[in-house]
């Protein structure tokens, strides 16, 4: 028994390891800013432990900080953490091998990269349990919660320049937009939230731009995919556009049939 648990450690530990050390990295400036909020650090490590959204946590201090009104930093932060329902719909066919209890204990506690792990062992067939489900996901978060803590502390000794500490997430946000795949609809996505936020500041409305241009934003990625493709590159209406130019009786290679 002790031996298969040691295993089982191992294990979790050698897959989260690479995210452990990514969350030292974010959640120091992140505990920064939160100081900067007015967060203590055990207040932010209750907080880190309790909200599984990263990026909402440094939503919420970046808007506090900037004077946004209470309501429109929870309607941004429930606007970007929406993506945990795209999450739990993927993971939950690989969760029905699990006892209802086990899938809420991962449910519960899972993060974007503990559920990226997870759900790539599960889909993949490798023995991943519960027990190496709910260990990943623990491990993280509690590297998350420290990390966070360790920055509120830092902040509340240190001055650091709260510009340096909040481009951490622009530059986090940066990286994820650019990871994301090169279509139409993600440039669309990117532009529509763009401009929408840019008028917004424009127009004294900087209290609504980050919801707004989510919505926004959402709303463009949804259109674009909807929208008709039409030229070259759109293999029915090429067909169709070839065959009307051919003469009658001709084959679409230029010969005769």
């Amino acid at each position: 028994m002790r031996e298969a648990t040691r295993t089982t450690a191992r294990e979790v530990l050698s897959a989260a390891w690479p995210v452990m050390l990514s969350y030292v990295a974010v959640g120091l400036p992140c505990g920064v800013l939160a100081a900067k909020a007015g967060m203590t650090p055990l207040m932010n490590f209750v907080l880190s432990l309790t909200f599984l959204s990263g990026g909402g946590q440094f939503m919420m201090s970046n808007l506090w900080l900037a004077g946004t009104p209470l309501l429109s930093i929870i309607a941004s932060v429930a606007a970007i953490s929406t993506r945990f329902a795209l999450y739990s719909a993927s993971l939950a066919p690989h969760l029905k091998r699990f006892g209802r209890g086990q899938s809420l204990a991962i449910a519960c506690c899972y993060t974007e990269e503990a559920y990226g792990i997870t759900l790539s062992r599960l889909a993949s067939g490798d023995a991943w349990t519960a027990r190496h489900a709910l260990g990943l996901n623990v491990s993280v978060q509690l590297t998350w919660a420290a990390s966070c803590a360790a920055g509120a502390a830092l902040g509340s000794v240190v001055d650091i320049p709260t510009a340096i500490a909040g481009f951490a997430m622009t530059s986090l946000f940066m990286y994820l937009l650019y990871a994301q795949p090169h279509t139409r609809g993600t440039v669309c996505a990117a532009l529509g939230a763009a401009v929408t936020v840019a008028l917004c500041k424009w127009n004294g409305l900087a209290g609504v731009a980050v919801p707004l241009a989510a919505l926004v934003g959402v709303a463009a990625g949804m259109a674009s995919g909807l929208a008709p493709r039409r030229g070259v590159g759109d293999g029915s209406n090429g067909e169709e556009s070839a065959a009307s130019a051919e003469p009658p009786g001709s084959a679409p290679g230029g010969g005769t049939r």
